[in-house]
């Protein structure tokens, strides 16, 4: 396994791994002391969210994991990470594409228009109260053409552009992204911004949209989201309706 220093982050390159977070969480890492990353070019059980498998082609994306020490963060406000890493990710795509477009499904999506470009997986550890080690997984699509039929809409970055990405100019790139966001959670005005900066990129903001909950369907609009990271809709009446991520589908 090749290793290379960058920046204050420790980045491993693997050929193939079943998934970067579960080799990061195998890991015995001292994350007080170190950001480490594990870049692979084919994952054999990349995960999604839920029970969902992430499917790439090999070598053809961006598919890597970052494990960091994350204890400025209550538990409480974790979702914050989800906000952190997915608007380092969509800054790096709005200089790359220079169309508009790109938006946030929530919670942890990456869009191009109605087409998804990227996905995020954290998982978390509370240690006395607090956050301990988090690791945040990411799968990108860069450079592949083809997709699987049951993979609903997906987009890569060749595809939009026509062109092909140093996967690994990209990836340090979101670190450096990473960084600086990061540093937004030290103080209340910095979290502010984050939840303000990741409310302007979401999807379907503000727009009239069907969403199935407990199996019906209703026409709602999204109007940002709410405490613990929940999502905040209004249907046709002015009624708020608040949703965590298993209780609520988007309907295309």
């Amino acid at each position: 396994m090749k290793q290379e220093n960058f920046e204050d982050y420790i980045l491993y390159y693997t050929d193939t791994v079943n998934s970067t977070n579960s080799w990061l969480q195998s890991q015995n890492f001292d994350s007080d002391r170190l950001k480490v990353v594990l870049v692979a070019d084919y994952q054999t059980s990349g995960k999604g969210v839920g029970n969902h498998a992430w499917h790439s082609e090999k070598g053809k994306n961006l598919l890597f994991s970052v494990g960091i020490n994350a204890e400025r963060i209550l538990p409480a406000e974790q979702f914050l990470l989800t906000q952190i890493i997915a608007l380092a990710i969509v800054e790096v795509l709005e200089r790359l594409i220079n169309l508009p477009g790109i938006s946030i499904k929530w919670p942890n999506d990456i869009y191009f228009n109605d087409r998804k470009m990227g996905g995020i997986l954290i998982s978390n550890t509370i240690r006395a109260s607090k956050l301990d080690q988090s690791i945040i997984g990411v799968g990108l699509n860069i450079d592949q053409m083809s997709f699987p039929d049951w993979i609903p809409r997906p987009v890569s970055l060749q595809q939009i552009t026509g062109r092909e990405y140093d996967h690994i100019e990209i990836l340090k790139s979101i670190l450096r992204n990473f960084t600086k966001r990061f540093e937004h959670a030290n103080d209340s005005r910095g979290r502010d911004m984050l939840k303000q900066d990741y409310h302007n990129k979401l999807y379907r903001l503000g727009s009239w949209n069907k969403y199935e909950i407990d199996g019906k369907i209703y026409e709602l609009k999204i109007e940002g989201v709410g405490d613990y990271g929940v999502l905040m809709l209004t249907n046709r009446h002015g009624a708020t309706i608040s949703c965590d991520f298993k209780s609520i589908r988007f309907v295309q």
